[in-house]
């Protein structure tokens, strides 16, 4: 089981800026258990495109790689941290 979170971002996004600590302060709770990534859009078209990425900042939650669950626009890190104990006790 693997599960992951991707963060798409980019630079001039104040949205961004403000998701990135957000999700940053869950890391140390999941640590060991769910991968944190954050892809910039400009380094990672070929995810953005795999993705359908057109806003931002958005956030996938993936079981094996299969995507469980999309938050688009400036997340809760409740619904966040909710959305990944979730997964964690469904993905086996």
């Amino acid at each position: 089981m693997r599960i992951a979170i991707k963060i798409f971002l980019s630079d001039g996004c104040e949205t961004c800026n403000t998701q990135i600590p957000l999700v940053k302060e869950l890391e140390p709770r999941f640590r060991g258990r769910v991968e944190f990534e954050y892809l910039n859009i400009k380094d990672n078209e070929s995810q953005v495109s795999k993705y359908r990425i057109s806003t931002l900042p958005a956030i996938i939650i993936e079981c094996d790689g299969k995507e469980k669950e999309r938050f688009i626009g400036l997340t809760q890190q409740r619904f966040l941290k909710k959305a990944l104990e979730k997964m964690l006790s469904e993905c086996r």
